[in-house]
């Protein structure tokens, strides 16, 4: 990509997230709260739409791609995930399903201590919450080969 791409993806970036805290203000002032919109990463898909995967990857923060991330997980659209992000996240998310279940079933503190270990350690490991973590199915890297 060159520079003048660059310029443009994150002006652009830099526009919907400003209209996203915008609204989120007018919002909480009205209402007198302090509440954080969870659908706003619909206004990225143009992003996607227009300058493709690696750039929406690389330039849309993460706290977006983080809820995409739990709504498609909630829809059950594992292939959309598997489009958006990859096999390598994928993986990653079952993963993180298999260290949560361990860490659930875990009896043994001496075991649960090193699972939260490899959890904090691992680069491997997608941190959602635990109910959202627990929707994956088993052998969901097993999406990619279909």
């Amino acid at each position: 990509m060159d520079k003048k791409l660059k310029q443009n993806i994150k002006l652009e970036i830099k526009q919907i997230t400003n209209e996203i805290e915008y609204e989120e203000y007018k919002f909480n002032q009205i209402f007198h709260s302090n509440v954080e919109f969870q659908k706003s990463y619909f206004k990225f898909a143009k992003i996607y739409e227009k300058y493709g995967k690696e750039a929406y990857l690389k330039y849309v923060p993460h706290k977006y791609k983080t809820q995409e991330l739990k709504n498609l997980i909630k829809e059950e659209k594992f292939l959309e995930i598997y489009e958006h992000y990859g096999a390598k996240t994928l993986r990653n998310l079952e993963y993180s399903a298999n260290l949560t279940t361990k860490e659930i079933n875990t009896q043994n503190r001496f075991k649960l201590f090193f699972i939260k270990i490899r959890k904090l350690l691992s680069g491997k490991f997608i941190s959602l919450p635990t109910q959202t973590i627990l929707a994956l199915p088993e052998g969901i890297s097993n999406i990619t080969n279909k």
